[in-house]
């Protein structure tokens, strides 16, 4: 299997999952076939290059963050039992939105 097919099955599955979002779901929303969005978590193929935007969309990341192209590689980094769902889905959130840091690090009183 490529890096990048077996990205999309651990990311894709990841962010359904912290998103709250069946596969069912997915498949409607994107018009195409339940087996189609399970064959790409299951890492047999992965999602045309045309579909890559609206999954993306719809699962509020990047692309960068689907196909894993960054060290920070949600699985890996977040996914240990030291964080709450809660505290996972902030950590992805701040890091999606930079426009926000300065307000959430006054909110919080972070010191930098």
């Amino acid at each position: 299997m490529g890096i990048i097919r077996d990205n999309v099955k651990k990311n894709l599955g990841y962010y359904l999952s912290l998103k709250g979002i069946t596969q069912k779901e997915l498949a409607k929303k994107l018009n195409v076939s339940q087996s189609a969005v399970t064959n790409w978590i299951k890492g047999k193929n992965s999602p045309d290059i045309e579909l890559v935007a609206e999954i993306c969309d719809i699962l509020d990341i990047s692309v960068t963050e689907l196909f894993g192209a960054s060290t920070n590689e949600p699985e890996t980094e977040l996914a240990n039992d030291q964080y709450t769902e809660t505290e996972r889905q902030i950590i992805l959130q701040y890091r999606q939105k930079p426009e926000l840091h300065q307000a959430i690090h006054i909110l919080l009183d972070i010191k930098q």
